[in-house]
């Protein structure tokens, strides 16, 4: 028992540096963070003469996000364009951070109960009381979170 919960205390110590980590990484993000997707369209604009009607389309560029459950689409002029391009690469690098911030934490816990078990001690020796059910918030599927 000693050994287990010895290994489950370094391996908590791990997980609490990667954890702090990247806080610290999520805290170096300076922005600006723009929500959406950077990305070129490209159309004729019906003129026989133009040489989008021979094969050679106009571009422009666009940022694309959700509102209100609605796709909204906005046009990025020419001098914006890299601003936008470098805000939709922050905020996903951000959430992407934040998601790797809850699995860290989510593994966290879990080292923790697992530590708390290691360390239970059955009472009384004849007969002991069986260990505690999982405390916390039940996941989606109404069971609780092992």
């Amino acid at each position: 028992m000693p050994e287990k919960s010895s290994r489950l205390r370094q391996r908590l110590l791990q997980a609490s540096e990667r954890h702090r980590e990247q806080v610290e990484r999520l805290l170096d993000e300076k922005g600006p963070l723009i929500r959406g997707s950077f990305g070129v369209r490209s159309r004729r604009c019906g003129n026989p003469g133009c040489h989008c009607a021979r094969g050679e389309k106009h571009t422009s560029k666009y940022l694309t996000a959700t509102d209100g459950g609605k796709v909204r689409q906005v046009h990025v002029p020419a001098g914006e364009e890299e601003r936008v391009a470098v805000g939709v690469a922050h905020y996903r690098r951000f959430w992407r951070m934040r998601r790797r911030l809850v699995e860290i934490g989510a593994s966290l816990l879990d080292l923790v109960d697992e530590l708390g078990r290691s360390l239970l001690f059955p009472y009384p020796p004849e007969s002991p009381l069986p260990p505690p059910s999982r405390r916390g918030r039940k996941a989606k599927d109404g069971t609780r979170r092992s």
